[in-house]
């Protein structure tokens, strides 16, 4: 995809991010303006009954009257300002009832300065907001000759609001963090196309470049083969006809690699397991890349510290799996390649791990390592040949037994593949 629709893309999800929050935020000043209508007239109420509870009125005015603030502010429950402080509490109480707010609330009654003349128990100056919700007791004035007003402040506001804004604050967030979630994905998966374009025709040219070597020398070879019969020089044809074999068995091999593993991944092919000694097996695998070690110079040393040695294991595929993990710590060392291989078991498992010092992985390529087709570049694709098959390859058998594989490799410092096996297997 694009540089120009993925930045409409994005473009359009701000867009909506955008109105949703501007939505949410008309909803918000909506509720505001609703509470405080509703707290308004909550006060209006409560000023309207203190007007036709004279008695409560006139209790008020006598607080209101006195002039030490310590004789007003303390004092026992069962004295005059706190069976005050009771009732009106009370008349806020039903009032805020009635409109169906439940809320937490701190009240007080001040002068006109707000200088205190009576707090509810809760009350806290530092945290209280004069003046926003506030009604002035005319009867309790009139009977005191003094400025009284009632102020009402209403605790955690926004955790209110939250609450009151619940139906449409989390569908907006569900919707919002759904459109994010699907823009992700939709990037995950046009990067992951992407990539997989990119090893498909990696893939594609390497295969190309592999099938065309023995095409063109068996294609060589008959043509000069044809030339031997036509002239009658039948001493070399012998070796021709070796060379045609050898040339055609690579050729094959290629062809196999491929069918073999679309068959293991389609689950058509059966494992052909038998319990056996898997240290025979690795040492028949490790048999089969003596030579090709040898020519190279390189060393292997084995570690076998597995008590349990039988295991229930297709032979053939289980060799490949070995070789396949040599053969890759061959090609891949700088040098001479130094190759161990260890076996450990308890009771419950088995590790066979395969380790060399040759140019590792970053750790960027490692969750790739096992994608089928996928090979790790080295400047010149074909530097190393093969077809990114060999590791897939070996997941699939190792997975297929129970197993279960990974890798850990540091660059330049090379690889260790640990494979790890349940001894239960049968």
């Amino acid at each position: 995809m694009s540089k120009t629709v993925i930045g409409f893309i994005v473009f359009s999800l701000l867009g909506l991010i955008v109105i949703q929050v501007w939505l949410l935020r008309i909803g918000q000043m909506t509720e505001i303006e609703r509470y405080d209508a509703e707290v308004r007239a909550v006060m209006y109420n409560v000023r309207t009954d203190l007007y036709e509870n004279t008695q409560l009125s006139e209790k008020i005015a006598s607080i209101s009257r006195e002039e030490d603030i310590d004789k007003r502010t303390i004092f026992t429950n069962d004295s005059l300002p706190a069976q005050t402080l009771k009732e009106i509490d009370t008349l806020l109480r039903e009032q805020l009832a009635a409109r169906g707010i439940s809320v937490d609330y701190a009240f007080a009654l001040t002068d006109e300065k707000n200088n205190l003349l009576l707090e509810s128990q809760n009350f806290d100056p530092k945290a209280f907001t004069f003046n926003r919700y506030a009604t002035r007791l005319g009867l309790v004035e009139t009977m005191c000759e003094c400025s009284v007003l009632l102020h009402f402040y209403q605790k955690n506001f926004y955790s209110y609001l939250f609450r009151q804004l619940a139906y449409l604050l989390i569908p907006s967030l569900l919707f919002l963090l759904t459109i994010v979630a699907g823009f992700w994905f939709l990037v995950y998966s046009l990067n992951k196309q992407k990539r997989l374009l990119v090893i498909k025709n990696d893939f594609i040219n390497n295969l190309t470049h592999e099938l065309k070597t023995p095409v063109f020398s068996i294609s060589l070879i008959a043509k000069v083969f044809k030339e031997s019969l036509k002239n009658n020089k039948t001493d070399k044809l012998e070796e021709y006809l070796g060379l045609l074999e050898k040339e055609n068995t690579k050729l094959k091999g290629h062809i196999d690699k491929v069918l073999e593993l679309a068959s293991l991944e389609n689950g058509k092919y059966n494992l052909q397991k038998e319990v056996c000694d898997f240290h025979d097996i690795i040492n028949d695998a490790i048999a089969g890349i003596s030579i090709k070690l040898e020519t190279q110079q390189g060393k292997l040393q084995k570690t076998f510290q597995a008590v349990s040695t039988q295991l229930a294991l297709d032979k053939t595929h289980f060799k490949n799996v070995i070789q396949n993990l040599l053969d890759n710590a061959i090609k891949y060392s700088k040098g001479k390649p130094e190759i161990q291989i260890t076996t450990k078991s308890d009771d419950q498992k088995l590790l066979i791990a395969v380790s060399d010092k040759g140019m590792g992985i970053a750790p960027e390529h490692q969750k790739h390592l096992f994608d089928k087709f996928y090979r790790v570049s080295t400047g010149n694709i074909h530097q190393v040949k093969g077809f990114g098959l060999g590791l897939s390859y070996v997941k699939y058998i190792v997975e297929a037994h129970g197993g279960s594989i990974s890798v850990n490799s540091k660059k330049d410092e090379g690889s260790t593949f640990v494979m790890e096996f349940p001894l239960t297997t049968g």
